[in-house]
Order: C-alpha cells, then structure tokens, then sequence
C-alpha cells in the first residue's frame, strides 16, 4: 500500500499532499507560507478569494519547482513568477516531469476558467481535486483510470452539499473520498456508504497532517 501525508489547512479546499518526498500544494488560502513549505508544486483551481491569494501565492512560488494555475489566475500571476516555472492551464492540458503528471480538467462552477485536477504521482497514487466543482458525467472517464483518494467539497460553494459531493464520488469510484470546502461530514459519509459502499471515507481533522494508506 501507498502512504499520503495530507494537510487540510482552511474551511475551504486548501491541501497539502506530500508523497515520499514530493509536495503538491492546491489553492492556498488561510495559511502562513512557512506551514505548508517546502513544495514542490503549487497548483491553483480558480480566482475566487478563498482558493487564490496572490500575495501568498508569489510567496509560495519562489520555493516551487512548478506553478501550474487556471487561465484567470495564472495571468496574475505571469509577471511575477518567471516564465519557465509557471504553466496556464485548460482542460485537456496536461504538464509530465519525472515526479508527477496532473491533468486539468473542467470545473462545473461558477468562475472564469475554473479547473478540477487529476494527479499522478510517478509510480505511486493517483489523485482527483474537484475544487469546488459540481459532479458531472464528464468525470466518468477518471473512473477508469483508477483514483486512489477524490478530494471532494460538500459545502460552502454554490450548489455544493453532502449529496453533491456523494454523487461526484459515484461518478469517480475512487477507492476513498476526502471530504473538504464544507463541514457536513457525517452526512456525506452516510450518502456515500449508501451509494458507494466499496468507497472508503477517509475524514480528515483541520490543521493537523494525517496519513492516509492507499
């Protein structure tokens, strides 16, 4: 089995997720630079305030191998970090090195250019951030690429619920789902033992990191 060091960090969807030695950081928010370094890659979904903060987002980006960010946010960003270290993402891109593969794909919310991301770990676990993205059919094809851990919200984002979020772990059929950007835990655990009982529900506490085995 595989082990994730995973660190929820605000009420929203900001994680850290270390593998062996290597740190994705998504949409931080809420947090001092100094407790989710060191990175490897920073990773943004969209602009809205509780997923991109530009003055940490520049912090963050000087220790960062790659930032990898929605068009919105990534055209802030461009003249602050240099040009080899920052990748505009839209669905269907994909950005490979040695460490990790992450694939964008679209989220249903309403932003400019919002992205949901698969991340491939090289030889290790396969991850879904769905943001704050509404389940969609269009998910369906992650199912077949075997997602180890889906972070899903369940609160807080237009639309988003317990339910919501149960329906967006039907659709991927990973082998556990992490609930965030919400409190409602219990009840999305429920609906997703009903609908999904091979799911495993992995809840994870506020600021303090936890291993999950995959």
């Amino acid at each position: 089995m595989e082990k994730l060091k995973i660190l929820w960090f605000n009420e929203y969807s900001g994680l850290r997720i270390a593998y062996k030695d290597i740190v994705v950081v998504f949409d931080p928010f809420q947090v001092l630079a100094s407790n989710i370094m060191p990175l490897n890659y920073l990773i943004i979904s969209h602009e809205h305030f509780d997923h991109f903060d530009l003055k940490l987002d520049i912090e963050l980006s000087k220790s960062a191998q790659m930032v990898l960010a929605d068009l919105e946010s990534g055209s802030r960003l461009r003249k602050y970090v240099q040009k080899e270290r920052l990748r505009i993402m839209k669905p269907g891109d994909i950005y490979k090195d040695n460490n990790i593969s992450i694939t964008a794909f679209k989220s249903y919310h309403p932003a400019v250019n919002p992205l949901t991301y698969f991340v491939e770990y090289s030889g290790g676990p396969k991850i879904f951030y769905a943001s704050d993205s509404l389940p969609s059919l269009e998910f369906s094809i992650l199912a077949k690429s075997g997602i180890d851990i889906a972070f899903v919200p369940i609160g807080i984002a237009p639309g988003a619920s317990p339910r919501s979020g149960s329906e967006m772990v039907q659709i991927l059929k990973p082998k556990v789902a992490v609930p965030v950007h919400g409190t409602r835990f219990e009840e999305f655990n429920s609906l997703v033992r009903a609908r999904s009982p091979d799911v495993s529900v992995k809840i994870v506490p506020r600021d303090l990191e936890v291993e999950v085995e995959v």
